[in-house]
């Protein structure tokens, strides 16, 4: 298996390049690397990942990509984006994966070159946007209730789909979400904010005026979720 880790400080953007089948000997090696270069990058630091020559084969390198990935939102990671091929068995698996965890959704395209232009233009998010399964949601919008689920999330905003109420764009709206269990650092949420995108019965919000105790108990909760599901 081929494995490269770099790390460009000037453009603040860790490099990962992993090809052949990934294995979790060869993973482990790969997370030791990650930890050692992250070391010399500051917080908000963007990554590539190229997988288009990568197989995860059964999967048994998957609970230490995950730790990778722990690894990296613990450090405050940016915007990630992975190479893959589109049409690949590996292109499926990932987003099969990816659908019953909890961590950062990543940006998907074809060639490092996408990779690299999409960093160039993007704009720069507040914070790392957590793709969040079953969080149930209750929101006011023009003083009617509404109700739905929370499918991404980040300490600046989220998205929420089956939405009961329709909303509008630049509407104000206050939202509701808990998460549940013991070890959760913090349990229910309010938080007022405004309508950014409206498509049918899915719309996303930023978050405003949300204090800095608030923002810190819910990155907490992010961190917290997507390590219990390693």
């Amino acid at each position: 298996m081929g494995l490269k880790v770099k790390a460009d400080i000037v453009k603040n953007r860790l490099y990962l390049a992993i090809g052949g089948k990934a294995v979790k000997k060869d993973l482990d090696k790969l997370y030791t690397d990650v930890r050692f270069y992250v070391a010399d990058l500051r917080s908000g630091f963007d990554v590539i990942t190229d997988l288009s020559e990568c197989s995860l084969g059964h999967l048994n390198g998957v609970s230490t990509f995950r730790k990778i990935m722990n690894f990296l939102i613990s450090k405050h990671v940016g915007n990630v984006v992975r190479i893959i091929n589109g049409n690949s068995l590996l292109f499926k698996q990932v987003l099969n994966i990816s659908s019953r965890i909890c961590s950062y959704k990543p940006i998907y395209v074809s060639t490092i070159q996408e990779a690299e232009e999409n960093l160039e233009r993007s704009i720069r998010r507040s914070s790392v946007r957590f793709q969040i399964n079953e969080l149930a949601v209750e929101y006011i919008a023009n003083e009617k209730n509404g109700v739905g689920n929370i499918y991404n999330l980040s300490t600046g905003g989220c998205a929420v789909d089956s939405a009961t109420c329709p909303v509008s764009v630049n509407e104000a709206v206050s939202v509701k979400f808990e998460f549940k269990g013991p070890d959760m650092p913090a349990g229910e949420f309010i938080i007022n904010a405004t309508v950014v995108r409206v498509d049918g019965n899915t719309f996303a919000v930023a978050f405003k005026d949300i204090e800095d105790v608030q923002k810190d108990q819910l990155w907490k909760c992010l961190i917290s979720k997507s390590q219990r599901e390693l």
